[in-house]
């Protein structure tokens, strides 16, 4: 008997659960007897055929609808008693129940027909604009109240004993209480599976009395754990080819947005399953990262980004401590490529092509080492062939496996080698002088009196010795920083605001004018010259602006020019931390969006996507008060950081069914603790929102 209602009740459970109502579609009382059901069978049968209009009924019904709807009525009492449960029952008759449990379970019944029938885009619109769907936590509301109800029940039995039929007994409403819940759920799950963006869905899902919620969640989400399976495996496969790139160009194509529905479903924090397919697109993107350096040699740019955004992907410790290896390795190979080829180069431009290559053949002969012996024989052939610069080297294509890897190969003789190459160098005793380039002021009274844009600054030194007079070379030539934009600081304020206020807004505003330009992040970072008290001027904002500069994040020099002469128009978001080791001035400013959740593991010193509060959003920077430590645990950082919070927004008046976080840096137990926090304000429940607040 309970494996025919457990098949019913699985049978209508799902999305359509109240428009596929046996009773809905007839247009029966749930109490109806058979005598009278069967006349409105013969009657609506006999309308359908001519295509009549009987009581609302006219041609649109479907006739197989109509007629599976009364097999219900009038075949198995079970499934009938399935559908009676979720059929409108009106005011009490024989069954002796007190009029509110019927409203009660009415009103429950409508509340969840009226949420099934939103679509996914207005939920998510509800949820983009801020406000809660209320539907959806009016309807869990409902029928917790009729399924706690013991009146509910006792009306089920009293169905079963009207029914009067063999195949149903006390049991059967056992069953019904054991299963009622789950099916309940099942609809806002099969939506949740199977809407673009799930978070809106996931959320609702805690509202509703069902047991083992995590299980349910992880079953309605199987299709999507198996289909990112099957893609991971064919990434692996394609990077086992050798095509490192297109198999990142894919994996952030394909695999990235399927993880965050998956996420957005069943989060890393409830879920292993969903943490164990994470791990394993940051242990792909590893293999990937060091497949590309065994194949280019070079650490910055793909292979850094690629690396960086593996550790954050990673959920087990193992394969976050075994990434952290790979990019501590290659930091220090880069760094002794770098003091290498340096050397090489003043060797070149102070003793000729000549002196250089015999030296190279020379230390390619006493080598053993064959990543070094790479690296000369590459520098060679460049000197042999043209006498320019350095390439850096390539080495054998490192092969992708399913585990993380460590990098193929280190530099472990550079240090020596450079040693004696700089005793060399020192036996010439010759130095070459280097003109003078021309000198420009890049931040004058008169905004519109600077350079155009793009202008080429030639060294970091002197751009940072507090002189916004500069040298500049030919953006053809080598050179540090590309000037692209000087940008308004609008503040509200029209007394100085100070350095650190100034400081964020401008990084903020200059890395997204970067952006434009293809200077993106994180190959580039923005350098910014501000007004100080002084220059401010508190009658013409416009004179109170920002010089941008965009820089290789390596500091090393660009060979050629690199912003494009036409910027696109987009707007990207700008990723700035909230707590960063290098000093407040280069956090995200005041009165800016945080666009994603929050961070892993609340890694609040990491780049977060920051937005205008006018696009979407999850939060927004209230502001960075000061703390003092140093603290004996994590405990009394987070009281000292929310009584912090408490005290900026104590006369602020936040949004109805906000409120507000404090972040603090996972790096406070520093000998030097950081002296201030930052306050996030965000709705309750995470939903997005738009708007400033």
């Amino acid at each position: 008997m309970s494996e025919a209602l457990l098949a019913g009740l699985r049978e209508l459970a799902g999305p359509q659960l109240y428009r596929r109502n046996a009773f809905r579609v007839t247009g029966l009382p749930v109490d109806v007897d058979r005598p009278t059901a069967r006349r409105q069978q013969q009657r609506l049968a006999a309308a359908l055929q001519v295509g009549a209009d009987i009581d609302g009924f006219g041609a649109s019904v479907d006739p197989e609808e109509v007629r599976a709807a009364f097999d219900v009525v009038l075949g198995d009492p079970r499934r009938r008693l399935v559908h009676e449960i979720f059929g409108s029952w009106g005011a009490p008759a024989r069954c002796g129940c007190p009029e509110s449990l019927h409203v009660d379970h009415d009103r429950a019944v409508q509340a969840h027909a009226d949420a099934l029938d939103l679509e996914p885009a207005d939920v998510l619109a509800l949820a983009m604009a801020g406000r809660v769907d209320d539907g959806w936590a009016t309807a869990a509301a409902a029928w917790t109240r009729t399924l706690r109800s013991a009146a509910f029940w006792r009306h089920l039995h009293h169905r079963v004993e009207q029914l009067d039929d063999r195949q149903l007994d006390g049991s059967s409403v056992d069953v019904l209480r054991a299963e009622l819940p789950t099916a309940l759920v099942q609809p806002l799950l099969q939506l949740a599976a199977s809407a673009p963006y799930p978070a809106p869905f996931g959320k609702s899902l805690a509202d509703w009395p069902v047991p083992d919620r995590d299980r349910l969640v992880e079953e309605a989400a199987g299709p999507q754990y198996t289909a990112l399976d099957a893609l991971i495996g064919e990434l692996h496969t394609r990077l086992d080819s050798g095509d490192a790139e297109g198999t990142v160009a894919r994996m952030h194509a394909q695999a990235n947005p399927a993880l965050a529905r998956l996420e957005g479903l069943a989060p890393l924090d409830r879920h292993r399953r969903t943490a164990t397919v994470r791990n394993r697109l940051a242990v792909l993107l590893n293999n990937c990262a060091l497949a590309q350096y065994g194949q280019t040699g070079r650490y910055e740019g793909e292979v850094r980004a690629w690396l960086g955004e593996a550790q954050k992907l990673a959920t087990d410790p193992e394969t976050v401590r075994r990434i952290r290896e790979n990019r501590d390795g290659y930091v220090r190979e880069e760094r002794d490529l770098r003091d290498f080829r340096a050397k090489v180069e003043q060797l070149r431009r102070t003793h000729g092509r000549h002196a250089t290559a015999q030296f190279l053949r020379t230390l390619l002969n006493q080598t053993s080492d064959a990543a070094t012996a790479a690296v000369i024989r590459e520098m060679l052939a460049e000197v042999d062939a043209t006498g320019t610069g350095y390439h850096q080297p390539s080495v054998r294509p490192l092969p992708s496996a399913y585990r993380v890897r460590r990098p193929r190969w280190r530099l472990v003789g550079f240090v020596a080698v450079c040693a004696l190459l700089l005793l060399f160098c020192v036996l010439y005793q010759r130095v070459t002088d280097v003109p003078d380039a021309q000198r420009v002021d890049f931040h004058q009274p008169d905004r519109g009196a600077n350079p155009a844009t793009v202008a080429c600054v030639a060294e970091a030194d002197d751009w940072r010795d507090g002189d916004s007079a500069v040298a500049v070379v030919d953006c053809g030539e080598e050179h540090w920083a590309e000037v692209v934009a000087y940008l308004p600081l609008m503040v509200e304020s029209a007394e100085y605001p100070g350095d650190e206020t100034l400081s964020r807004l401008a990084r903020f505003t200059c890395t997204e004018r970067m952006t434009q330009f293809f200077l993106s992040p994180p190959t580039y970072e923005a350098e910014v010259i501000v007004p100080d008290a002084a220059d401010w001027d508190e009658l013409n904002p416009e004179a109170n602006y920002a010089t941008c500069a965009g820089r290789r994040a390596d500091d090393e020099p660009l060979k050629r020019q690199a912003a494009v002469s036409n910027p696109v128009s987009a707007v990207f978001p700008v990723p700035m931390p909230l707590t960063s080791r290098r000093g407040s001035h280069h956090n995200a400013p005041v009165g800016y969006c945080v666009q994603s959740t929050r961070p892993f593991d609340n890694r609040w010193d990491e780049a977060l996507p920051i937005v205008r509060c006018e696009e979407p959003h999850w939060a927004q920077i209230l502001g960075y008060p000061h703390v003092t430590g140093p603290w004996p645990n994590e405990d009394a950082v987070a009281e000292e950081a929310g009584r912090a919070c408490r005290e900026l927004t104590g006369t602020r008046q936040l949004p109805e069914r906000y409120t507000v976080t404090a972040a603090w840096p996972p790096w406070w137990k520093d000998a030097s603790p950081p002296n201030y926090v930052a306050c996030l304000a965000h709705h309750e429940d995470d939903h997005w929102s738009q708007g400033g607040i």
